[in-house]
């Protein structure tokens, strides 16, 4: 376990984590901040174009699927806080996560989960239903699965009973619904990218390392390309110079007025 979760730096108990990062923490779920570094880089009308962060659990877990129903109530509420922060600010948000490792008896055996948040144009959310649907056909076509993707509607079809415990599986949620693709096999191949994954094994499309399989990134090269900006891995961004003290300070003013973990005592 140590192997996976010393390098989940973006996980406050993990030696890597910078709390300088931390947004929010609640109960059982942290708000952590991306480095700006590796974040889209978003040209936009809108007078903010930062907020790309993460919500990562407090304690272990491979996916979001495995969380208990209280740890899960927090994460809807970081959902619904986020998407008014987003909104008061003229911007939509799409949640991400991928994942490609876990174990299916539910032990300690890859990365600390996280669900990537990503701010983006309204009308990119209005059409990443149809995006995403066109991306994964893609790659069902390309692997010859007939695993079809699964619609989820935010009430009776959700990424928490979509996904049976133990699968690997990508989802994208929206406001009003989302997506959940299965992934087949549970290992990218990709230890020692810094970035990390989470959880994984089952039946769907298929994983793999390199230029192979379904990639941890899909989620966020899909919603670049429709936004017109380069992969983050392309980024050739140095850290900030001041620390993202600037970006800090802008994200926990924003975030201020919607700050649901205020009320906990």
């Amino acid at each position: 376990m140590a192997r996976f979760t010393g390098k989940s730096w973006w996980w406050p108990k993990s030696p890597r984590f910078d709390r300088r990062y931390l947004v929010a923490l609640g109960d059982h779920v942290s708000l952590v901040m991306m480095p700006t570094h590796r974040t889209l880089q978003q040209s936009s009308k809108s007078k903010w174009t930062g907020g790309q962060c993460l919500l990562v659990p407090n304690e272990y877990s491979e996916t979001f699927v495995g969380l208990d129903e209280t740890a899960w109530s927090e994460v809807l509420r970081f959902q619904n806080s986020l998407r008014g922060m987003f909104k008061d600010a003229g911007r939509g948000v799409l949640f991400l996560e991928t994942v490609t490792r876990a174990s299916r008896s539910g032990g300690a055996g890859g990365y600390q989960c996280k669900m990537d948040v990503v701010p983006v144009p309204r009308s990119v959310e209005r059409d990443a239903e149809l995006y995403f649907k066109s991306a994964l056909a893609e790659v069902a076509q390309e692997w010859g699965t007939h695993q079809r993707p699964i619609p989820l509607d935010g009430r009776r079809k959700t990424l928490r009973n979509a996904v049976p415990k133990g699968f690997p599986y990508f989802y994208c949620g929206w406001d009003g619904g989302g997506v959940v693709q299965l992934i087949e096999g549970g290992d990218d191949g990709g230890d020692d990218d810094e970035d990390g994954g989470a959880g994984g094994g089952g039946g769907g499309m298929r994983a793999g390392g390199g230029s192979r399989g379904f990639q941890r990134d899909f989620g966020v090269d899909t919603i670049g390309g429709m936004m017109d900006c380069d992969p983050v891995r392309f980024n050739r961004n140095r850290p900030a110079a001041d620390g993202d003290r600037k970006a800090i300070l802008e994200m926990c003013e924003r975030w201020k007025k919607f700050d649901w973990t205020l009320e906990l005592d």
